[in-house]
């Protein structure tokens, strides 16, 4: 969870910096009259958080797929005893 945080707050920072370097976060841009700058950056927000959980997903479906780790972690937990992880390890190494 740490990591997902992390990322969030880089992409933030990356693309705070762009809006820097391109100039249009300045006072001319975007037209800064009135809540124009809060709805720039609500937008912004919401498109770094649609990226980022498009991310997160995609990561977490390759990491529950692999049944030998699911293996091991059932194995590591106690739920199967060692003759039961062997005999599954040797099953699904076939």
């Amino acid at each position: 969870m740490e990591k997902d945080k992390n990322a969030l707050v880089w992409i933030l920072i990356a693309v705070i910096v762009v809006l820097f370097f391109i100039g249009s976060f300045g006072m001319s841009g975007y037209g800064m009259m009135g809540f124009g700058f809060i709805f720039i950056l609500l937008f912004w927000g919401l498109i770094i958080w649609f990226i980022a959980n498009l991310i997160n997903a995609s990561q977490s479906n390759k990491n529950e797929s692999d049944s030998l780790t699911i293996l091991k972690r059932r194995y590591a937990s106690g739920e199967i005893t060692k003759k039961q992880y062997e005999e599954m390890r040797k099953e699904l190494q076939r």
